[in-house]
C-alpha cells in the first residue's frame, strides 16, 4: 500500500499534551497567513482547540474563527462566529468539567485554498446543568467527536462537526426516541428544516433495480483503494470486499458508543445500516490522511441518503427520507485496517424520522 507523501508535520497519537503544547519550528511546512506561533497545520488545530476547551479561553474563538464561519452538524447549520461562541458556552454550562483528548488529526490542502483537517477527540464530562438533552442528570459521559475544519489566514471558515449524541443520550439515561420526537415537534412549530432539506425533497422514491457499476478510476493510492472499497460495500452491496479490507483483530469505535472487536462485527454494522435504509446511496465526500506514530491514518467524510424502510438501528420502518452525515478514521498497519472510528449522529437521524408537517405557528 502506498504511504502518503507530505511535508514533515506534527504527530499527536500517543504524544503527551505537554509535548504537543511546546513550540514547533515551522521549517519547510507552508503556513503563509498563519501566526508564527504555529509550526504546521496540525500544531495549529491542536493548540487552538486546547486553548479554547481545556484552558476555557472561549474568547479566542473570535481570533481563530472567521466572522461568517459556517458550521454543519448532523441536522443544523450556523453561519457566524457568535453562534460558535454561544454553542461553546452552552456546552460548558451543561458540562462544566468537560475534558478532551486529541486522538487523531489527518489533513490535506495548502495555505492558499485552505487547509483541511479532520480531528478526532475523546471527551469526558459530567452533566451538571440543564442541556439540550433535558434536565440535569448528574451523570458522566464519555464519547467521541470528529470535527472537519477548513482554515485559511489563521481562521477556520468552514466546519463539519459530528458529536456522538447517541452515546451521550444513553449515558445520561435519556430516551433518545422521546428526545428526537420532542425536537421534531419543536422543528414543526418553528418551521425549522435541516440544512439538507432540499436533498431530501429531491430523493427518488425508488432506487434503481440495477447494481451500480464499479468506479472508473485507478487503484494506485490509498484514497483510490478506500473509494473503491467503500463504493463496492455500500453502493454495490458487495460486503465480501471488507474481508480483505479489515484485519481479523480490527477494533471499531462506532456511533452510539458501540465498541466492536473483530471484522465480523464491523461488517455487521454495514448490514445494520443497509437494512434500516435499504435504498441507501453512499457518497464519498472528502479524503485526507497523515503518517502517524503507529501507522497511516486516513479520514473520510461521507454521506448516505435513502429512506428508512427497514427494521434495526432506528426503530420500526417509517418510510421517511433520511440524510446521514458520517465521518470515519481508519488506521492502517500494512494493507489492512486495524482500528476504525466511525461517527454519525443517531439523534439527527431520528429527528428526521419523527419529523412532522409544519404547524400554523411555523408557517410563513
Amino acid at each position: 500500500m502506498p504511504t502518503p507523501v507530505s511535508p514533515r508535520i506534527s504527530q499527536v497519537r500517543h504524544v503527551p499534551i505537554e509535548k504537543l503544547l511546546k513550540p514547533v519550528e515551522r521549517g519547510s511546512f507552508p503556513m503563509d497567513g498563519f501566526d508564527d506561533d504555529f509550526g504546521d497545520i496540525v500544531d495549529y488545530i491542536f493548540k487552538i482547540t486546547h486553548w479554547i476547551w481545556a484552558d476555557r479561553a472561549v474568547g479566542q474563538i473570535y481570533d481563530y474563527y472567521a466572522e461568517n464561519c459556517t458550521v454543519y452538524t448532523g441536522f443544523d447549520v450556523t453561519r457566524s462566529v457568535e453562534d460558535v461562541v454561544t454553542g461553546t458556552l452552552s456546552m460548558l454550562q451543561s458540562f462544566p468539567d468537560r475534558e478532551m483528548d486529541f486522538i487523531n488529526v489527518a489533513w490535506s490542502g495548502d495555505p492558499k485554498e485552505g487547509y483541511y483537517t479532520s480531528h478526532l477527540g475523546f471527551s469526558r464530562m459530567t452533566n451538571l446543568g440543564p442541556s439540550s438533552y433535558g434536565p440535569t442528570t448528574g451523570r458522566a459521559s464519555r464519547f467521541f467527536t470528529i470535527a472537519d475544519c477548513v482554515s485559511r489566514d489563521n481562521q477556520i471558515f468552514l466546519e463539519w462537526l459530528i458529536r456522538d449524541n447517541g452515546a451521550v443520550a444513553k449515558q445520561l439515561g435519556v430516551d433518545i426516541h422521546e428526545l428526537a420526537r420532542r425536537l421534531a415537534q419543536d422543528d414543526a412549530r418553528q418551521g425549522r428544516k435541516p440544512w439538507f432539506a432540499d436533498t431530501l425533497e429531491s430523493l427518488p422514491a425508488v432506487r434503481s433495480p440495477r447494481q451500480p457499476a464499479p468506479l472508473d478510476r485507478p487503484k494506485k493510492s490509498l484514497e483510490d483503494r478506500l473509494r473503491h472499497t467503500l463504493h463496492d460495500a455500500w453502493n454495490r452491496r458487495l460486503l465480501n470486499v471488507l474481508h480483505d479490507f479489515y484485519d481479523p483483530d480490527v477494533v471499531g469505535h462506532l456511533a452510539g458508543g458501540r465498541e466492536i472487536a473483530g471484522k465480523d462485527g464491523l461488517i455487521y454494522h454495514y448490514v445494520q445500516l443497509l437494512a434500516a435504509i435499504p435504498d441507501a446511496e453512499f457518497s464519498f465526500d472528502h479524503y485526507c490522511d497523515v503518517v502517524e506514530t503507529d501507522g497511516v491514518l486516513a479520514a473520510v467524510r461521507w454521506s448516505i441518503t435513502g429512506h428508512h424502510r427497514g427494521d434495526g438501528l432506528f426503530g420500526a420502518p417509517s418510510g421517511k427520507p433520511v440524510y446521514v452525515l458520517g465521518m470515519s478514521h481508519f488506521r492502517f498497519e500494512g494493507e489492512n485496517v486495524v482500528e476504525e472510528w466511525t461517527l454519525y449522529d443517531e439523534l439527527s437521524i431520528l429527528r428526521q424520522i419523527y419529523a412532522e408537517p409544519a404547524t400554523a405557528d411555523g408557517e410563513e
